[in-house]
């Protein structure tokens, strides 16, 4: 199924229109913007409500094929999370299937600051940036976990410093919750061009279906940004070339055949109207470290 935005557009008009076609000559302005005392003016205010709409593939011929819409920023899809699962309904029964949830948020002081993935019943893999760098031990007491339902856990310790922009959260005790199960690790190198599904959870959790571009496009994007460095063992994957769509946050993940290969480092940094990167460290590289980590911490 594909999503298809349904716009209604509320206007208040100040002042007297005898014609609909009058409407044209009377200049709109922005919510706060003030004009001239004695001139007409309208407010519009446009109200997005986002609904479930059949998917029609485009044809070969049409402006808007595939090729097209893989080079057009506009296309990407932005899908929210209340409705993936009608993205997931079985073909036969017509019911959801089960979606699996392994998205954990990390919180400090009581406090929202990133996302991650529990990988294990007892390990939660987030970025490094989302703690001090001038500390290898951040202090794990005033860390928390939140998974569904809005639980709480505990942290025993944060590992840090083994792997390149990646930490782990060590849960007290094995994480028991119907609703939030572990997410398996990246088996395969990603190559540009691959798609893969990008999270998004600086505010409501959505998803972007997007693929990986070059990395100079995360060079451009992070340019004014003196703290982010961007290496080859890094993923670039394309956001949104709009700035209010770029809602990702440290910690977001980048998901690949259902597998978590990509965890974002410094959280989005869009402008808009440009072809925006994502920069995210790559899972696969990492792969044994994390395996060795999960046998580990197992029990």
């Amino acid at each position: 199924m594909q999503l298809k935005c349904l716009t209604i557009v509320l206007v208040i008009s100040h002042g007297i229109c005898t014609h609909l076609d009058s409407w044209h000559s009377v200049p709109q302005v922005n919510v706060g913007e003030i004009p001239p005392n004695g001139q007409p003016f309208q407010i519009v205010r446009v109200i997005e409500y986002i609904v479930p709409y059949p998917y029609q593939r485009p044809s070969k011929t049409s402006a808007r094929s595939p090729d097209a819409i893989s080079r057009d920023p506009n296309s990407l899809e932005i899908i929210p999370a209340d409705v993936e699962s009608l993205l997931r309904r079985s073909q036969t029964t017509g019911k959801p299937k089960g979606v699996q949830h392994f998205l954990m948020r990390v919180l400090y002081e009581n406090k929202v600051i990133c996302s991650g993935a529990l990988i294990s019943s007892r390990l939660v893999l987030t970025s490094a940036y989302c703690f001090p760098r001038t500390s290898r031990n951040p202090p794990a007491h005033l860390y928390k976990l939140q998974a569904s339902r809005s639980r709480i856990y505990s942290v025993a310790s944060i590992i840090i410093g083994t792997m390149e922009d990646m930490a782990l959260l060590l849960l007290k005790s094995p994480l028991q919750d119907a609703f939030v199960q572990p997410i398996e690790l990246c088996d395969t190198a990603l190559r540009r061009n691959d798609n893969v599904t990008m999270y998004m959870s600086q505010q409501h959790l959505r998803f972007l279906r997007t693929k990986l571009i070059a990395n100079g496009n995360c060079k451009r994007s992070y340019a004014q940004d003196e703290n982010a460095f961007i290496t080859k063992t890094m993923l670039c994957a394309q956001n949104s070339n709009r700035l209010m769509d770029c809602q990702t946050t440290k910690g977001d993940l980048l998901i690949h055949k259902n597998r978590v290969c990509g965890v974002d480092i410094y959280g989005q940094h869009c402008s808009d109207g440009a072809v925006n990167g994502e920069l995210y460290a790559d899972v696969f590289k990492a792969r044994t470290m994390l395996q060795r980590l999960i046998e580990r911490y197992s029990n």
